[in-house]
């Protein structure tokens, strides 16, 4: 009778055990850079704050530098298919989807940060949003979009760039995006497009000499170890958005998806923290450690240059008619 009772006890916290693990759901976000980049720590961090609300309830693994998918396109079709839970990247990516959301990374629309997040609050980028949620996915956040880079995006390349003539013929890298990739092939750039884990060798190799970043982002990738200047002409501003799998969304109860978009709303808090330190940090290195000269370039020639680009993307149909005077509207 008493080695009954022990085995009943036993068997007992074997299923409160199990009943536990089965009980914590687990996971998966992806992006494509290091995990010693601001975006990777702040990944980190909304992992930590999903866990931290949750009471352990929910389990969030990040995987870095393109452990999910090299390209960003294929880590945005996973989470649309529900293999992968969350997408923590730029709207770099989603113009496929809604061609509206070439204006975000067509250079020299946003006149500074200030507009860009007034934009961000705005009808017409909730409108945007809410036509790229039909496709299977949830923005998280939606009330405040903090995740801002404190970067200024530039051209890093092995010889000085001033104006846009100077790109004539310059072999620049590109990642798989429309408006960017037409932007600076019609500024005279020989655009290829190559995956962000593979650029250093590309660059190393002379299969391109080019690239348009950050300074950190290059440094952490060793990138500035072959590209020693930076021209800075705050191409565009960058938002983090993290997205949900709408499957993922849907398995979730209404206090566990509050408690998702709060941690996202902290990890944008923290992430604005790190990305400044982050910029302020790897551009000294970046000039010490690797002699990269940072260029500020005369204003006017990228300005005739980019209202050129505009009107032809609009003739094109690379976006909408229109669109590019709407969002420079916006006061």
């Amino acid at each position: 009778m008493k080695l009954a009772l022990i085995a009943l006890a036993i068997g007992a916290a074997t299923c409160v055990i199990g009943s536990e693990a089965i009980a914590q759901l687990k996971l998966k976000a992806g992006h494509i850079l290091p995990g010693t980049s601001d975006q990777g720590q702040g990944s980190e961090f909304f992992a930590k704050r999903v866990k931290e609300l949750s009471n352990g309830a929910i389990d969030v693994q990040v995987f870095h530098a393109g452990e999910l998918g090299k390209s960003m396109p294929a880590q945005l079709e996973n989470v649309v298919s529900g293999a992968q839970d969350f997408l923590i990247d730029t709207f770099d990516y989603f113009k496929a989807w809604d061609p509206r959301f070439g204006v975000v990374n067509t250079p020299f629309v946003f006149r500074d940060r200030e507009h860009f997040q007034k934009f961000l609050r705005s009808p017409l980028f909730a409108e945007m949003v809410g036509a790229l949620e039909k496709r299977g996915v949830v923005f998280l956040g939606k009330t405040n979009y903090n995740w801002l880079r404190a970067s200024d995006r530039g051209v890093l390349s092995k010889k000085p760039v001033f104006v846009p003539n100077d790109l004539k013929g310059m072999k620049m890298r590109m990642f798989q995006a429309e408006a960017p990739i037409k932007a600076w092939a019609a500024l005279g750039a020989n655009v290829q497009v190559i995956p962000w884990p593979d650029v250093y060798t590309a660059l190393v190799t002379g299969t391109v000499d080019s690239l348009t970043g950050v300074v950190s982002a290059s440094y952490l990738t060793k990138q500035t170890e072959v590209v020693r200047y930076f021209t800075n002409v705050q191409e565009y501003f960058q938002i983090v958005a993290p997205i949900i799998s709408e499957r993922t969304w849907k398995r979730l109860t209404p206090a566990q998806q509050e408690l998702m978009n709060k941690a996202a709303i902290d990890a944008g808090e923290k992430y604005l923290e790190i990305s400044r330190l982050e910029r302020d940090t790897m551009e000294y290195k970046a000039r010490v450690e690797h002699g990269v000269s940072l260029i500020t370039p005369p204003v006017k020639p990228w300005e005739d240059a980019a209202k050129v680009l505009h009107a032809k993307f609009e003739a094109d149909g690379v976006l909408p008619k229109g669109l590019i005077a709407q969002v420079q509207a916006i006061r």
